[in-house]
């Protein structure tokens, strides 16, 4: 039988057996809603190697991932982990990497970055590593790590007064669109439960907003210390917590603890220098002004109070939040 000599049959793509290829485990980014995982994916997708996978993948999360985060967001734990939604979700994060190198996505790709600054139009692609970041993954890590164990993944965490106040108006703003109500589950480590209401009689405002402020700074102490007693789990290699107000305050410094962290191909290291210098500019979704202390002209004197009254209330978790900022810093 005639047969087409090795490097040949490579270039026509005819081999039988490709080259086995070593793929790079995914990058999670998570965090309260709010608390700047956007602006952090956003800066890290400008490195060649790290690609952003869709917006948070929520719907894909509850159809194929096997954990819901659509209307309820429950825990999932690392018990629950199963090898079949590690395969969906793998090919799920394989297929949009192989649509991504198309001319129209790579177009987009293009409007984007010279529009927004968002991103870059090539990618490394054989040494890519898929980045998804979701907020609805804070109650999910041990599940995560049980799906792909060995992946890194990055807490960012916010200041509960200006969380409080970001959350407060983004929630404020989807009820006037959508008439979106914000519930506090029966399940202590359950997040944010988001449906839409008929018959407003029937609410107890005292687990709802809008209804009632201080479930907000509430569940940033629930779902900050479970992300953290879940994180703190995992090998150091795989775990970073960062603050969103170093980061802010501290670009360089916080990005190349994070670049540090991931651990990329050295040949890139000039494009992490450039990240790293560059100064991002903050377009803020919610409110013009300073992200780190806006919320004093934002929350009344009586939400600032509702914040405090949580805080005395829960002062441990409190504490061993804070602790983790300040050693992230």
């Amino acid at each position: 039988m005639f047969k087409t000599r090795q490097k040949l049959r490579k270039i026509l793509g005819t081999q039988g057996e490709p080259d086995p290829q070593l793929t790079r485990l995914p990058l999670f980014i998570t965090g309260t809603m709010r608390s700047g995982t956007t602006l952090l994916v956003n800066k890290l997708s400008e490195h060649p190697q790290l690609f952003k996978i869709g917006d948070e993948l929520n719907h894909i999360w509850t159809k194929i991932g096997g954990a819901s985060c659509v209307g309820i967001c429950e825990h999932k734990s690392e018990k629950e982990a199963d090898n079949y939604y590690t395969y969906q979700m793998t090919n799920y994060f394989s297929q949009y990497i192989h649509n991504s190198k198309n001319i129209v996505r790579k177009l987009m790709r293009l409007y984007w970055y010279q529009r927004h600054n968002i991103g870059r139009i090539n990618y490394d692609w054989d040494k890519i590593v898929p980045m998804n970041k979701s907020t609805h993954l804070m109650n999910k890590i041990g599940y995560v790590n049980g799906l792909f164990p060995g992946a890194k993944i990055i807490l960012i965490i916010r200041d509960i007064y200006g969380q409080s106040s970001s959350q407060k108006f983004h929630f404020d703003e989807d009820f006037k669109t959508r008439q979106m109500y914000n519930f506090v589950p029966a399940d202590t480590s359950g997040c944010w439960t988001r449906r839409q209401v008929k018959n407003v009689d029937d609410l107890n405002t005292d687990k709802v907003y809008p209804g009632n402020f201080s479930v907000i700074p509430a569940m940033w102490l629930r779902l900050n210390s479970l992300a953290l007693d879940e994180i703190n789990e995992l090998p150091e290699s795989q775990r970073l917590v960062i603050s969103y107000e170093d980061l802010v305050q501290n670009q360089s410094v916080v990005l190349k603890k994070v670049f540090e962290f991931i651990g990329l191909n050295p040949h890139h290291e000039h494009v992490v220098e450039k990240i790293c210098t560059q100064v991002m500019k903050f377009r803020n979704t919610t409110t013009a002004g300073n992200p780190l202390n806006k919320w004093k002209k934002l929350l009344t004197q009586k939400e600032v109070e509702q914040i405090n009254e949580q805080i005395t209330a829960n002062r441990d978790v409190y504490d061993k939040i804070q602790q983790a900022i300040e050693s992230a810093g």
